[in-house]
């Protein structure tokens, strides 16, 4: 019935202090451990300076309104106010006989006559929650508390007052968690009062951790200093039995005993939602329990608002607690808990249904799991969920196999090829000791896992046969192969048939049926990789803006659902990259390359070629000339290690003689350019050579050049390159009428899709060509004056979001990969789930444009993140 007095390390927190004095009426509301007391506490001692403060700490024995109210009678004699002293003797004589509101009455008559101003605060008010007959008490103070006196109320839960009348009057000021829970800047003073010297950085991680709880600050405060090492204060907070012991009995031990077994059983997950909690208690009301527990200020967040089913999010240091108390005082209901998530869980997050699966004690089910989904998990490009399942499986499970084709498939994928033949020779021995029935579930798997080894060593083109050999096999064999597998085959053979750039239908056919089969078995990863590679053929077909379409489609899935950076979707971010090439928005083009670039896999060397190519003339039109060099420098490398296609040489001398024209090198790039033409060659190499010759005033040897180009109907982007060139070398040679004839072509070709990239990087003799060919007539006017427009406007710089600012989250979780830390570790670290980090991390890839961590790495270097 006292202020307390103030404990060492106590930080002042003006603001609040200062919110506290706006209104006549103040609550505080919010968990334990949240500083609620200690803030009245230094609120009353400042009201004492200016004139009295009347404390009462309510327990369960207030309930009793006579109780309460004799409390509040002793509390106001404490008060110091002598003036008082005479006039509540005798009403604290008569308290405990008399009715309770009339006693509230006499007792607001004395205060009415004090003329110093008053406080009156009521703390840990929540054990009113159950009595409304003190609840009237309350009420009946508030309402006729004298104007001269402030009142301030304490509560984990508030109880149900009348508190309409002060809001809607202004008179309230209510203060929830949110507001209660540090700064960061209140971290980092806490820290300091306590005498501790950290880094800013080790501040910020205490901060992250504790999300600004006051007492989990404190916790972690003793924590960094008894251990000495600060950066493992997220470590020790898990492990902390002083905080464990708080949290239970502060927290736990406060709530009513439905609400403390829903809580203890809703923690296995830091994400959960009603159904996921219905399901594995058996119950029809998680959502009112949840909403309940929000309300409370129950350490629980709101989440996905977006989801058809509302998420919430328990603070991962109170979950990681509560596991552990449920764990220990109830282990069998937790095992039983624990085998009902990974049921729930199956469908929607494998490695989050293994994981449930194995604290279980249910490795059986575990391996059933992964061995029916981590295909399909690779697929999704979550490679390092499915080596973390594949260490959570027990080694002496029967489908130990499917853990060593897993293995033998992410290394070839790695590039560590020795140790994915190790995987797969553990898998053939394992194949051998099933019975002929189980193995033949395997062939499939363990056929494709070749077929992608093969591909790793020897390249995609070479990987086609054996492809389309495995298929004839399927086909004529009596066992029914798993979707899965044909439609994962079928992309491979089309991947393939794609890069070889001579059978477009065929792949294209491939390609489709694949992403048709993957649609009816559900499989959405191996679906949007058919289709996004099918978007490199299909340029063929010429219906390019149709393809954009496609390309952009498949991407904005793939984000949905948190699939960014997915390496096999490179194909579709590369098509927009070069579509944005071809149509001059040069920024764009080049962030979309970039970013393509980084996402391709290792042994895919000519989809890597190609969009170093166009790459390559995207950053001369930029005059990025040392980047052209760079990335020409590339695909040298590539050509010498002679695993490219016979075209590539022809490719690579083509861009050799632009960059050597925007270097100003004019005759050693005509001498380049006169060189007798290889066969085969790529398609566009001969108009690179007529580029070379026109500029270097040789327009007739242009010519010559341009009746090489193989031009089909489709390839309406070479079509409008090579006009545009035509049209330059004829103007060159002072013939207007068939410069104007070529000219109109090129138009014809570019205007459908809007290809104005030729026409833009074409210099100053074709913006005059095409002002004097406005004048002329022509039958795309509208086109003509786009372009015209552009060029005088100069190139638009729209760049894409792919650079857009890391978010504070995201920064924290960028200065972890440069350690040696792995994703787990980093989520365990931070407080937040596995998949959580892996989000993080996929956004930062995606801001960052690139797709592993040691190009983020080399990235954030660049642009100074570090």
């Amino acid at each position: 019935m006292s202020t307390p007095s103030p404990s060492p390390g106590i930080i002042d927190r003006p603001l609040l202090l200062s919110l506290i004095d706006r209104r006549p009426v103040v609550v505080l509301a919010g968990m334990a451990g949240y500083g609620k007391s200690t803030l009245l506490a230094a609120a009353a001692r400042r009201q004492q300076d200016r004139g009295a403060a009347l404390w009462l700490t309510l327990d369960e024995s207030d309930r009793e309104p006579v109780r309460l109210v004799s409390d509040l009678l002793t509390a106001a004699g404490l008060s110091g106010l002598d003036e008082l002293s005479a006039g509540l003797e005798p009403l604290r004589a008569s308290a405990l006989r008399a009715e309770p509101l009339t006693m509230v009455d006499s007792l607001l008559e004395e205060l009415y006559d004090t003329a110093v101003p008053l406080t009156l605060v009521l703390d840990d008010l929540q054990h009113l929650s159950d009595s409304k007959a003190s609840a009237r008490v309350i009420d009946h103070v508030l309402r006729w508390a004298p104007a001269n006196m402030r009142i301030a109320i304490a509560a984990r839960v508030v109880p149900p007052l009348r508190l309409q009348r002060l809001r809607l009057e202004d008179r309230l000021a209510y203060i929830a968690h949110d507001e209660l829970a540090f700064s960061r800047e209140e971290t980092a003073e806490a820290v300091r009062v306590a005498g501790l010297d950290l880094e800013p950085e080790n501040v910020g991680t205490i901060h992250r951790v504790t999300d600004g709880w006051p007492a989990g600050v404190r916790m972690a405060i003793l924590a960094a200093r008894q251990s000495g090492r600060p950066h493992q204060v997220p470590m020790e907070l898990r492990r902390d039995q002083a905080l464990a012991d708080y949290l239970a009995t502060e927290v736990l031990d406060s709530l009513h005993d439905e609400l403390r077994d829903f809580v203890l059983d809703s923690c296995l997950d830091e994400q959960v939602c009603p159904s996921l909690i219905d399901t594995i208690r058996g119950t029809l009301d998680a959502e009112v329990h949840l909403e309940q527990c929000l309300a409370d200020g129950l350490f629980l967040t709101r989440g996905d608002v977006s989801a058809e089913e509302a998420w919430y999010n328990w603070h991962p240091l109170f979950a990681a607690h509560i596991r552990r108390r449920l764990a220990s005082d109830l282990p069998e209901r937790a095992l039983a808990l624990h085998r009902a998530a990974a049921e729930w869980w199956r469908p929607i997050d494998p490695p989050t249904a293994i994981r449930h699966a194995m604290a279980a004690g249910d490795g059986e089910a575990a391996s059933r799991i992964f061995a029916d989904r981590w295909l399909e998990l690779f697929l999704e490009g979550r490679v390092d969920a499915v080596l973390e399942a594949v260490d959570q499986l027990p080694e002496t499970s029967a489908r130990s196999i499917d853990a060593h084709l897993a293995k033998a498939l992410i290394y070839g994928q790695r590039g560590r090829l020795d140790a994915a033949r190790s995987a797969l020779e553990a898998a053939h021995g394992t194949a051998k000791g099933l019975p002929a029935s189980a193995r033949s579930t395997y062939e499939d798997r363990m056929a494709i896992v070749e077929l992608f080894r093969t591909g790793y060593d020897l390249g995609l083109v070479q990987a086609v046969e054996s492809g389309t050999a495995l298929l004839g096999r399927m086909d004529q064999s009596q066992h029914v192969p798993d979707p899965a597998i044909r439609a994962a085959v079928q992309v491979f053979v089309g991947m393939g048939e794609a890069r070889a750039q001579s059978h477009h239908k065929l792949s294209l056919e491939m390609l489709r049926s694949s992403a048709a089969t993957a649609a009816d078995n559900g499989l959405v990863a191996l679906e949007l990789t058919a289709l996004a590679e099918s978007c490199i053929p299909a340029i063929a077909e010429g219906h390019l803006s149709e393809v954009r379409d496609l390309a952009a489609g498949v991407l904005a899935r793939a984000d949905q659902r948190g699939w960014v950076g997915l390496a096999t979707l490179a194909p579709a971010v590369a098509y927009l990259g070069w579509l944005d090439y071809w149509r001059g928005n040069l920024h764009e083009a080049r962030a979309q390359l970039e970013r393509s670039l980084s996402m391709v896999l290792p042994f895919d060397w000519e989809l890597r070629g190609l969009v170093l190519n166009f790459l390559t003339k995207t950053c001369l039109a930029l005059g990025d000339l040392r980047s052209a060099r760079r990335n020409a420098g590339e695909i040298t490398t590539m050509i010498e290690s002679g695993r490219t296609a016979p075209w590539w040489p022809s490719m690579l001398a083509g861009l050799e003689g632009l960059i050597l024209l925007a270097e100003g090198g004019i005759q050693e790039a005509a001498a380049l350019a006169k060189v007798p033409a290889s066969d085969p060659e790529y398609s566009l190499a001969p108009a690179h050579r007529a580029k070379v010759l026109v500029q270097a005033g040789l327009p007739g040897e242009a010519h010559a050049e341009l009746d090489r180009v193989l031009t089909p109907e489709a390839f309406v982007h070479i079509e409008c390159l090579s006009r545009c060139i035509e049209a330059e070398a004829h103007a060159a040679l002072g013939d207007l009428h068939a410069a104007h004839a070529s000219l109109e072509l090129a138009l014809a070709a570019a205007e459908p899709d809007g290809l104005y990239g030729p026409f833009l990087g074409a210099g100053e003799a074709m913006t005059e060509l095409l002002k004097a060919h406005l004048r002329h007539g022509t039958a795309h006017p509208t086109a003509v004056t786009h372009v015209l427009g552009r060029i005088a406007e100069g190139q638009h710089h729209n760049v894409t979001g792919w650079g857009e600012r890391l978010t504070e989250r995201e920064r924290v979780i960028l200065q972890y990969l440069a350690t040696n830390l792995t994703n787990a570790e980093i989520a365990e670290a931070e407080f937040i789930s596995l998949h959580t980090a892996k989000t993080h991390i996929a956004h930062i890839y995606q801001k960052l444009g690139v797709s592993s961590r040691r190009a983020a790495i080399r990235r954030a270097a660049e642009l100074e993140l570090y």
